[in-house]
């Protein structure tokens, strides 16, 4: 009997220990590993800003009102005879009758003699144009037959440049036409002048006016 209760004590006593710790693994066993967590969701892509794009209209022909002076330098085919002149360059456009408009420019010319008197040269132009058959398109009160030595000018308007062109005849059947190219700027406006004889540029002239009268 003794015998019986000293087993019966021992597995009391081995319940007691295991008995817990088999509780405790019931359960699945976490292994600790690294739980990955879902990645972020990539941000939109940005679109890059449009670029500013250049007025689709055009100008009304009063924008170009004004009095404007400045200066230009004239090169062309001619360069190595002629040389490079200096030009100084003041225009006026103002309103004409009929909706129409006046162009009126003086240039001064200086090129060759002495740097204290150089040779000067003065020309001056006026011309005014009419509204023609479609807008931005005008043409000149004055033109005349250029087989029988007349000119035969127009102008018009592309967005923010009023451009006049002056077609004429040379006596030996040539074509001569002559384009001022006037570009609204910041301060007053950029010109580009370029004559042109049976298709051979002759002359350019690029200049820059400060507006200072309106």
């Amino acid at each position: 009997m003794r015998h019986l209760w000293i087993v019966g004590l021992l597995a009391l006593i081995a319940g007691s220990l295991v008995g817990p710790a088999t509780a405790q693994m019931t359960g699945p066993i976490d292994l600790g590993g690294v739980r990955s967590n879902p990645a972020p969701a990539p941000a939109p892509a940005r679109r890059p800003a449009a670029a500013p794009t250049a007025p689709s209209r055009s100008l009304d022909i009063k924008a170009f009102f004004g009095s404007f002076a400045g200066s230009g330098v004239a090169d062309g085919d001619d360069t190595a005879y002629y040389g490079v002149t200096q030009r100084d360059i003041d225009v006026r456009i103002s309103a004409a009758a009929d909706n129409g408009f006046t162009v009126a420019w003086t240039t001064v010319l200086r090129a060759g003699g002495d740097m204290q008197n150089p040779n000067i040269r003065r020309r001056a132009t006026t011309m005014t144009f009419r509204p023609g058959p479609r807008p931005g398109l005008f043409t000149a009160t004055d033109n005349g037959d250029p087989l029988r030595g007349g000119t035969t000018s127009w102008a018009r308007i592309s967005r923010s440049t009023l451009t006049i062109y002056v077609f004429s005849v040379q006596e030996d059947g040539r074509h001569d036409i002559q384009t001022y190219a006037r570009t609204l700027s910041g301060t007053g406006m950029d010109l580009v002048y370029t004559r042109i004889v049976d298709g051979e540029r002759q002359r350019r002239v690029r200049g820059k006016l400060v507006k200072n009268a309106n």
